[in-house]
């Protein structure tokens, strides 16, 4: 006669080895998200940007110190580059330290969001290379900044960077 006790403490040991292998599983893939072999299929830049030859801004200095220059010959942003040329969907979103001033152009270019503390930019199609260039108003905040950059749907990178105060020496 089978004894209840035994039977019950081998479906108990079964039930804890089924849970010692979908612990492993989801221990040793990695947190959901934009996992490695993703991350490796690009390469992307922050820092201050200048045009290139094809009239698109390039990275040509990376930093996370940006100074607070309203000339608009200065911009700051980032650049994603696909290794394989192939399309990807990107949008980005960046968090002040205080909320910014909200201009009708502000609202058309971006989704605004908490108070103009936030800003989200469509989702956009891209071959081969996604940049976008920043550049401040007279009334935007020192301090942290942070930078979400989503591909295709997920987070890719998140970049905080200071914006200080600019000093000109002339």
């Amino acid at each position: 006669m089978r004894n209840p006790a035994n039977s019950s403490h081998r479906l108990g040991r079964r039930g804890f080895f089924r849970f010692l292998f979908v612990a492993l599983v989801l221990i040793f893939s990695g947190p959901s998200g934009f996992g490695k072999s993703k991350k490796s299929a690009y390469t992307s830049k922050f820092g201050v940007m200048t045009p290139g030859p094809s009239g698109n801004y390039r990275v040509y200095a990376e930093t996370t110190y940006i100074y607070k220059n309203v000339d608009r010959d200065y911009a700051h942003g980032f650049e994603i580059i696909r290794k394989d040329g192939q399309r990807f969907m990107a949008q980005y979103e960046i968090r002040f330290p205080e909320p910014i001033s909200i201009s009708p152009e502000l609202e058309k270019a971006y989704t605004v969001l908490e108070g103009g503390k936030l800003i989200r930019s469509s989702s956009e199609m891209h071959w081969e290379i996604f940049s976008s260039p920043f550049w401040f108003s007279e009334d935007d905040p020192i301090g942290v900044y942070e930078l979400k950059i989503f591909l295709d749907g997920e987070l890719y990178r998140t970049i905080n960077y200071d914006v200080v105060p600019f000093e000109s020496g002339f």
